[in-house]
């Protein structure tokens, strides 16, 4: 009887003790289960947040710039131009609240959808950018806020004799530019969705179309690249200073009409055949060495006499102090900055008034990279 009483106590001291740590365990799992789905609920709230400022945002600046943009066409063509000054301002203040959000929003993305999303969104600045830039220059083309302020009766007076202002193809590229924001909403859309969200969020880059045409407004290496390919198909020089301007645009419809294309201006696939503009040139400073040294070196020596004189003395290959004491000295005698740096101004420079550029010469249009750089 005494050992039944033992036992009967023992299994309800173990059932007891056995039964509250698997109920703590299960509550524990439970609570877990339940934190989990709070922190990926606030992490879904704040993202979706996130989401409506980016877009919002992108939208409102889009909208904004097409109404600047129809306001200064109707104005272009004769018509009343009376909301082109209201249109610029409201698209100045979305551009205050642009430029005050374009870290946090690119920091905000990369944290919550990802860096593809992240990388994306600062290539659609960077359009942004651009066709900002080609509307301001539109802006300067019809002539300015001075006369905008002109009365109606000045405006009429003078509509005849006023000169005719080219209408850029603005309206064309707000509309990719829609487009490409609207895949990249489409995408954040999904992740939403999915729930792929912070550090589930994806890393690659996302795939779209890029832009395929570099025109009035661009910037960066590859329109550094166009610009030293005009300067080696026999145009008027120009700075390579990687900024689509009017210069360059120039020079691009030049090349157009001397080569039988539509000279529209713009770096598209006909002309993109006609005119490959190859990879960046190298960047050859004190300390480089290679085939490319030498080759700038017996050009320098063969065009020195009766121009700049100096020269690097023997084609060694060794970007050495001789070396670029002829390139400042040929720096000089072309008006360009005097650095000793053969950099892109410098390639495209002319080693004659009709002689070919530098680039040309040394026998770098296809080049790139084969020479040591240093910093």
């Amino acid at each position: 009887m005494g050992d039944q009483l033992v036992l009967l106590g023992l299994g309800f001291v173990l059932t007891t003790v056995l039964g509250g740590m698997l109920g703590y365990l299960f509550q524990r799992r439970a609570w877990a289960h339940q934190y989990k789905t709070q922190q990926h609920e606030r992490e879904r709230e704040q993202a979706s947040k996130i989401f409506e400022e980016v877009s919002s945002l992108l939208d409102r600046r889009l909208y904004r710039m097409r109404l600047v943009f129809w306001a200064a066409k109707r104005r272009a063509v004769g018509g009343a131009g009376d909301g082109l000054a209201e249109a610029r301002e409201r698209y100045r203040e979305v551009l205050l609240i642009w430029n005050d959000n374009l870290n946090r929003s690119s920091a905000l993305t990369q944290a919550y959808f990802g860096s593809g999303a992240r990388q994306r969104l600062e290539e659609l600045y960077e359009d942004y950018a651009a066709i900002g830039r080609a509307l301001d220059q539109f802006m300067r083309d019809l002539g300015g806020e001075a006369a905008q302020e002109k009365d109606a009766a000045v405006r009429e007076s003078s509509a005849g004799s006023r000169r005719a202002v080219r209408i850029p193809p603005i309206g064309q590229r707000l509309d990719q530019l829609s487009h490409q924001v609207y895949l990249l909403n489409l995408h954040m859309l999904r992740l939403l969705q999915s729930g792929q969200l912070g550090q589930a969020a994806p890393a690659e880059p996302i795939s779209s179309p890029r832009r395929r045409l570099l025109q009035f407004g661009d910037q960066g290496a590859a329109v550094r690249r166009l610009q030293s390919a005009l300067g080696r198909s026999g145009e008027s020089p120009i700075a390579v200073d990687g900024l689509f301007g009017r210069a360059t645009e120039r020079a691009l419809r030049a090349f157009q009409e001397a080569h039988g294309l539509v000279a529209d201006g713009r770096y598209g696939f006909a002309t993109r055949k006609a005119l490959p503009i190859g990879a960046d040139l190298p960047l050859l400073r004190e300390g480089a060495e290679g085939d490319i040294v030498g080759r700038l070196q017996t050009v320098l020596t063969e065009y020195a006499p009766n121009r700049w004189e100096s020269t690097p003395g023997s084609a060694d290959g060794i970007f050495g102090p001789a070396t670029a004491r002829a390139v400042e000295a040929f720096q000089e005698w072309r008006g360009l900055l005097i650095d000793g740096v053969v950099g892109p101004n410098t390639w495209v420079a002319r080693l004659s008034d009709d002689g070919p550029t530098l680039e040309s010469a040394v026998g770098t249009s296809r080049v790139s990279g084969q020479a040591t750089r240093t910093e």
